[in-house]
């Protein structure tokens, strides 16, 4: 605490400068962000289900 107080100069030594700040929702007008924010997470989900059913699979016809 007695460091913060002395030296503030450290604390905004972490904010990061350029970075832009809330710019709202997300916009799917562009191709792009549909791929980016609807198409790729369905994707990863879809295989994850995938992978998990086959490593559940694999496990049960072992024993």
């Amino acid at each position: 605490m007695l460091l913060t107080i002395l030296f503030p100069a450290i604390l905004f030594a972490q904010r990061p400068s350029g970075i832009p700040g809330d710019t709202g929702t997300i916009s799917l007008n562009s191709l792009n962000d549909i791929i980016l924010y609807i198409v790729i997470p369905i994707v990863l989900l879809i295989l994850y289900y995938i992978w998990k059913r086959k490593k559940k699979n694999d496990e049960s016809s072992e024993n």
